[in-house]
């Protein structure tokens, strides 16, 4: 899913920024926010079950609802969201086109029954129509869960141990993958080195898998190279969406497909984020590279729990023969699938209108903030690959960042967590880890970035005092 903390700030204490001078739409107290988050302490680990949306420099905001593209906090207060649940809405919060097919489900079928049901082929035919690279698949309940089992279809298919992995690429926290994807330590010059356990807790996984450089072909030829014979997949974010919004360099994705069929290895496609985002394809269709494997999630189910993973009939027989186990009790249910259902059908009837209107607000966005942060003298670098977009504050100029090293090296994480705070104050709501990118969705019209860059323009006036 998501970023961890930045190194250099785990272990500091941070307070709500105020701002000096009152905005027009200032946000009222968050009193009961605060309030309940301490309640929920007493009975859930850490107040929330996910550490992201608990996050020590984030301030205490706990949600009552949401609707298109505004969410309400439980003080009644009232923000532009650019996080989209971090990205699964692509159709905003509550869409009903969405709703309806869930609850005509719940009402008139069910939700779950333990045996094989149409939806499970028909949801299968919908992405197979986006994604020619998927030739079977199978269902999930999280990219997580999804990202394992690509893995170990991948083990299995070439009899190979070793996957390679990328500098701040996040596939998920199962033991499988779940390495100091944030690292600030380790990141030496060699082409490729074993990754790092990215908790307490893994006994020394995860085994057998090792990181290099992205957007470097030079590096994973290196890799491939001293790594020859043992490597059985390639995984990676085809757009790097875990620190920034990093789209690959021209020629890098094809380059990968080239080095991964010369040397035997499988490219696993992480599209979790990118999938049904960037375009209806994914990644995959906007850079014209097939992978071996992808991995869906996020948008696929629109709010409601589902992922997929597959690839061609030939890798996923070990599947469907049993080879390879997959199960879940969960996986495909009923009411997930009509989600995916209904978001699927959508993508395939409007997908020309639907990402050209997602992709000139993205870029209105976009500029936008350029411009404004520019004539603000407020260093930044703003990439974005459609309704994806990273805002990042920089300590020193710079005009692109191409890699994880690179937002390491320039991100100002402090000045960003101040921004966030501030344009919370002001009823505009972004993730205050930089790494984390913006999301657009389709209930995101032209007036709404307007009054989002308004509010970000007053904001930065007031913050420069």
């Amino acid at each position: 899913m998501l970023a961890v903390l930045p190194s250099q700030l785990e272990h500091r204490t941070y307070q709500v920024w105020q701002m000096p001078v009152p905005v027009t739409r200032a946000i009222g107290m968050r009193t009961r926010s605060e309030q309940l988050l301490e309640r929920a302490k007493k009975s859930v680990a850490g107040g929330d079950s996910s550490t992201m949306r608990v996050l020590p420099y984030h301030p205490a905001l706990l949600i009552d609802r949401g609707q298109g593209c505004h969410i309400w906090d439980v003080d009644g207060n009232d923000y532009i969201d650019l996080n989209m649940a971090y990205g699964p809405l692509l159709f905003g919060h509550r869409p009903p086109f969405l709703i309806e097919k869930v609850v005509r489900q719940l009402q008139d079928k069910g939700s779950q029954f333990g045996f094989p049901q149409e939806l499970n082929f028909q949801v299968a035919e919908k992405v197979k129509q986006l994604f020619p690279s998927i030739e079977l698949l199978r269902f999930a309940n999280s990219g997580t869960e999804a990202v394992a089992s690509s893995i170990r279809v991948a083990r299995a298919f070439t009899g190979r141990p070793n996957i390679i992995l990328f500098e701040g690429h996040y596939h998920g926290w199962s033991d499988a993958v779940f390495h100091r994807y944030h690292a600030s330590e380790g990141l030496g010059d060699e082409a490729v080195r074993a990754v790092i356990p990215g908790t307490e807790g893994m006994n020394g996984a995860p085994h057998d898998a090792y990181l290099v450089r992205w957007n470097d072909a030079a590096a994973l030829s290196s890799a491939l190279d001293r790594m020859r014979g043992s490597v059985a997949a390639v995984l990676m974010e085809p757009v790097m969406g875990n620190a920034g919004v990093i789209p690959p360099l021209p020629g890098y994705l094809q380059a990968v497909r080239e080095l991964t069929q010369a040397h035997g290895a499988l490219l696993i496609f992480d599209e979790v984020i990118t999938g049904m985002r960037v375009a209806a394809g994914g990644a995959q269709e906007l850079f014209a590279v097939e992978p071996d494997l992808t991995v869906l999630s996020k948008v696929l189910g629109g709010g409601f729990p589902v992922a997929a993973f597959g690839g061609s009939a030939a890798i996923m027989e070990l599947v469907a023969s049993g080879k390879v186990f997959h199960g879940g009790v969960y996986a495909g249910n009923a009411m997930v699938l009509s989600a995916a259902d209904a978001v699927l059908a959508k993508v395939l009837a409007e997908r020309s209108a639907l990402y050209s209107e997602l992709n000139a607000r993205a870029q209105q966005l976009a500029d936008g903030i350029r411009e404004i942060l520019g004539r603000r003298n407020v260093q930044h670098v703003v990439q974005h690959v459609g309704p994806m977009i990273a805002m990042v504050l920089t300590k020193t100029p710079t005009e692109h960042l191409v890699d994880y090293r690179e937002v390491l090296r320039h991100a100002d994480f402090e000045r960003y967590i101040e921004l966030q705070h501030a344009l919370l104050d002001n009823g505009v709501y972004i993730h205050p880890n930089q790494y984390e990118p913006m999301f657009l969705s389709v209930t995101h019209c032209k007036e709404d970035i307007d009054e989002v860059l308004s509010r970000l323009d007053e904001t930065l006036e007031h913050w420069q005092r």
